[in-house]
């Protein structure tokens, strides 16, 4: 094998390498902010479920159908 072989197979592995570093980053990016909506999603549905377990002030929780 010559050098410009060797020197060819180098930076093929290189760039494998790289490549798998930047996907595994991605890949980690994404996880944190799937983390991030899921934390925001619950967040969002307590908050929700205490408004409707108490109403604000002057919201009636009966409505007068008679005429």
């Amino acid at each position: 094998m010559d050098s410009a072989g060797i020197a060819n197979t180098y930076v093929a592995m290189t760039q494998a390498q790289t490549g798998q570093q930047l996907q595994s980053a991605m890949m980690k990016m994404a996880a944190e902010q799937d983390a991030s909506l899921v934390a925001l999603l619950q967040e969002g549905a307590e908050n929700l479920q205490a408004v409707q377990a108490t109403p604000s002030a002057g919201v009636g929780t009966r409505v007068d159908v008679t005429a």
